[in-house]
């Protein structure tokens, strides 16, 4: 388990390291990261990364950013895609006015999986990207300048020096 979380964290170091360095206002940066971080809650088929930042660069949000909010959330689509069924689900009735002459069971089912799925992606994607703009940007105002002194201090471990088993030359 500590190997995994050891790494997991060397790329999130980097995402939050190229999110801190961005140069643009914290209000572009923060705009960037979340419209970056909402394409997650949609099936991308593996382009959810470069749409994260096209779609941030379209809103003048900072490309860059929009890369890292993209990449921070990827390793958990499972998770989000969960969460969108349940939101979905908690926020639909479960009655639908099909009869069965119109379609067929299977149909109806497909229709309350996806439309259940597509308004769980769109409010988790609204309540999730309003609370990143607003953190993000907060924090970049606030303490980007000591964040970023805190990134500077850290440095990986070395792998110890040892004698090699044959000796010097």
């Amino acid at each position: 388990m500590r190997h995994l979380i050891n790494k997991a964290h060397r790329p999130m170091h980097y995402h939050a390291l190229r999110l801190f360095r961005v140069r643009d206002g914290a209000e572009r940066a923060g705009r960037g990261f979340a419209l970056g971080m909402v394409v997650n809650f949609f099936p991308t088929f593996g382009f959810g990364f470069l749409i994260s930042g096209l779609l941030a660069k379209l809103c003048r949000g900072n490309f860059i950013a929009g890369l890292a909010g993209g990449a921070l959330l990827t390793p958990f689509w499972l998770v989000l895609f969960y969460l969108n069924m349940v939101v979905g689900g908690w926020l639909m009735d479960k009655v639908h006015t099909f009869t069965l002459e119109q379609v067929t069971e299977a149909t109806v089912q497909k229709h309350v999986w996806g439309t259940t799925f597509l308004v769980g992606a769109g409010v988790n994607s609204v309540v999730f990207g309003l609370i990143a703009y607003v953190f993000v940007t907060w924090l970049m105002q606030e303490h980007r300048v000591a964040v970023l002194k805190k990134f500077r201090l850290w440095r990986p471990r070395k792998k110890q020096n040892r004698p090699s088993p044959v000796g010097p030359r």
